[in-house]
């Protein structure tokens, strides 16, 4: 190391100018710039530093070296300083206590996060972590809903006290709550006073409460969530940017992913439960994952994706959502939702600002082969909002080129022929650059990429809300608004037409997905005269939305061409 160093020109002195230099050459991959980030870590590792937004660079630039290491000694560095870093913050929460502010709400260790998380994943929370969350009483504005409660977590002789004592509700709780936090008593009390978990939920999400979180060195933070990696790749090549052909290598065959292991999948729901927790954020699919349906993909140049699946009774009526998580190296690198119906995926994909400006190309490509390999999906969707329609964010980094490039297009026509125009004003000229008034035109459509020999359906036209309705004004026609009896009746005639008169003694999870899709298929007008062939798939599509695994559902949909056109027609009609 020592002679590594030697050879290099001296470096510069102060903690900003280092982590400079070092956010200079991240993603350069020479043997000489190898060496000049080896000294700079080496360097960085003795340096304190005093200035809050040259600390939370280097965290980031730190994080960006582990998922694109040069080789094991990079790496090894790069983590040595992930671990020690939580006391590194402590240092300069002493040394800078007039600052320290400025790294909460960052997700780095020692650090706290501040935020009104919905009842599931702060029942999780406090479940994995304990008292290190608590309510934020700073923050507690309106105290009268949390003190209307507190009778029912009172002993009668106690209502005095909160009648007529001169007690705010944070002193009382803090008489009350014993050795754990008020944020725990709390949720110990609702689970006591309130069996029904629905009307838990919509109470306590009432009550808005501001929750303080403690991050600690907590393996929910930023600086070390993944999971364990025996095999990591380096990049003694430098990063792949560019793919040969988009398409192709969706295509590619993948025999690498299988269904988790119990004990793995919990391990994989918890990780994207705590990563998108300590990020503000949440996903339906995260948030009701089935540790029945966890599929894990491995992947070329240290790449993981994990897809999961929705519990039976919370999965969509029609169409299928599935979370997926991405891990680089093991670190958590990104995450999305990928919408299936038919032949088409619907993709909504964020890269970790941490890790942009790598392998995103490749990175859309794994996730798209993934679920090609999964589901038998042909046909990529991707919103507009992912090129820049209302986000100004992805209007300004020109996405929809980079998504054009990769062989997406416009679905409306008339921006279709728009893009056509400006890719030739590019030809004709390298140092043209689309305005941003265009580039909002160009966001004013959805994309799609349509695999060889796929899209032949019109799934992606489908207007489910409109079938939606089509179910909801015939209960209130024929059934007079009785929404059980509609449900009886339908059942019943869809399962003569059909042939199953055994559904009943169905599993109950697949049982009532029967139900619930008998009030869409009794508008089928022909069901009765359908083939029997047809009748037994879709008696079959009907019982696999309630299987433990919804991917058998999403693949017989996709082979059910009669289904197809019969739910187009409904819709339209």
């Amino acid at each position: 190391m020592r002679g590594e160093r030697n050879r290099l020109p001296k470096l510069p002195g102060s903690a900003r100018t280092l982590v400079k230099r070092l956010g200079e050459i991240k993603n350069r991959f020479s043997p000489e710039e190898r060496e000049e980030k080896l000294a700079l870590l080496d360097r960085l590792r003795q340096t304190e530093i005093r200035t809050a937004g040259v600390l939370l660079n280097y965290h980031e630039l730190l994080l960006f070296l582990r998922a694109y290491p040069d080789d094991e000694q990079i790496l090894k560095l790069a983590s040595d300083e992930c671990d020690r870093f939580g006391a590194r913050v402590a240092r300069f929460r002493r040394a800078r206590a007039d600052a320290a502010w400025k790294l909460e709400d960052t997700g780095i260790a020692q650090t706290k996060m501040y935020y009104r998380y919905e009842y599931a994943t702060i029942v999780r929370l406090v479940k994995w972590f304990g008292d290190a969350l608590d309510i934020d009483w700073e923050e507690l504005e309106e105290t009268e809903k949390l003190e209307a409660f507190l009778p029912l977590f009172c002993e009668w002789v106690e209502n005095d006290g909160l009648d007529l004592g001169d007690i705010s509700v944070e002193d009382w709780i803090a008489l009350r709550k014993g050795d754990r936090s008020s944020l725990r008593w709390l949720l110990e009390n609702l689970k006591r006073a309130i069996p029904s978990h629905s009307v838990r939920n919509n109470l306590y999400d009432l009550l808005d409460v501001p929750v303080a979180w403690q991050l600690a060195d907590s393996p929910a933070c930023r600086t070390h969530g993944g999971v364990p990696c025996p095999q990591p790749f380096f990049h003694r090549d430098g990063l792949q940017r560019r793919i040969q052909d988009f398409s192709q290598e969706i295509v590619r065959p993948l025999s690498t992913i299988g269904l988790a292991p119990r004990r793995t999948a919990e391990l994989l729901i918890r990780t994207i439960r705590s990563a998108l927790a300590v990020r503000h954020r949440s996903l339906y699919p995260v948030d009701y994952a089935s540790r029945e349906e966890v599929f894990l993909a491995d992947l070329e140049r240290g790449y993981q994706v994990v897809v999961y699946g929705i519990e039976p009774r919370r999965r969509l009526p029609i169409e299928s959502d599935y979370a997926f998580l991405i891990l680089k190296n093991g670190l958590v690198f990104g995450y999305g939702v990928g919408a299936l119906l038919f032949d088409q995926v619907e993709l909504a994909l964020n890269i970790f600002e941490t890790f942009r400006g790598g392998e995103s190309a490749l990175v859309l490509a794994l996730v798209a082969r993934v679920f090609h390999s999964l589901f038998g999906s042909t046909r990529f969707k991707l919103d507009r909002y992912q090129v820049g329609h209302e986000n100004e964010e992805g209007l300004k980094s020109g996405a929809f080129w980079f998504y054009y490039r990769l062989g997406f297009v416009p679905k409306d026509p008339k921006v279709r022929g728009l893009a056509r125009k400006e890719q030739a004003k590019i030809n004709k000229k390298r140092s043209y650059r689309t305005p941003l008034s265009v580039l909002k035109k160009l966001a004013a459509s959805d994309l799609d990429l349509t695999l060889e020999g796929g899209g032949t359906c019109a799934a992606s036209d489908l207007p489910l809300a409109d079938l939606s309705l089509k179910v909801t004004r015939m209960i209130g026609d024929r059934f007079g608004g009785d929404g059980k009896k509609a449900t009886a009746d339908c059942t019943e005639s869809v399962a003569r037409a059909l042939r199953c008169p055994g559904w009943k003694r169905w599993p109950d999870d697949q049982r009532q997905s029967f139900e619930r899709l008998s009030l869409t298929m009794a508008l089928i007008p022909d069901l009765e005269r359908w083939p029997a062939e047809d009748k037994k798939g879709l008696a079959e599509i009907m019982r696999a939305k309630g299987k433990p695994q919804e991917a058998e559902y999403v693949r017989l949909v996709l082979r059910h061409e009669r289904l197809r056109a019969a739910l187009e027609s409904v819709a339209r009609s």
